[in-house]
């Protein structure tokens, strides 16, 4: 399976236990369900209608990464976003924003352009034409704060 089909799947669990869904198993399920039906890419045979080892372990170090460090996430978000509070941002840019974050911090096997890239995919796919250039443009924010950091 595709690291983008399990990013898709993790965004979309980020936003319900953000939203108040319970999350676990049975939502894991229910997205690659949606992803399937919707022809995501890497869920759309019969037999991949399980994630693998590697995306579950990929999912639930990500999933707990952004929900037990938002306050992390979001700090470095607000600073790389020049006029724009976490209130004001649609609630879908917020979460990729954050999953993307979260990439580029804590993964250091995904390299962080890699990350950027996927995120606005995601964007492109689940949110507002325009949105792709604003998430590509915090995350190359804090991207590069990160590399100067090093």
């Amino acid at each position: 399976m595709s690291r983008i089909t399990a990013r898709s799947a993790v965004m979309q669990m980020i936003y319900e236990s953000l939203a108040g869904g319970e999350g676990g198993e049975e939502t894991l399920q229910m997205v690659y369900d949606e992803l399937r039906e919707n022809g995501v890419p890497g869920v759309e045979k019969i037999e991949d209608n399980e994630p693998g080892k590697a995306d579950r372990a990929y999912i639930t170090r990500v999933l707990d990464g952004v929900l037990n460090n938002l306050d992390e996430l979001d700090a470095e978000i607000t600073a790389a976003s020049r006029g724009w509070t976490i209130q004001r941002m649609p609630k879908v840019d917020l979460t990729i924003l954050r999953l993307a974050t979260w990439e580029i911090l804590h993964e250091d096997k995904i390299p962080g352009s890699v990350s950027i890239n996927e995120a606005v995919e995601l964007a492109s796919r689940y949110s507002e034409p325009s949105s792709g250039r604003f998430i590509n443009g915090v995350l190359g924010t804090i991207l590069r704060k990160k590399e100067a950091a090093e």
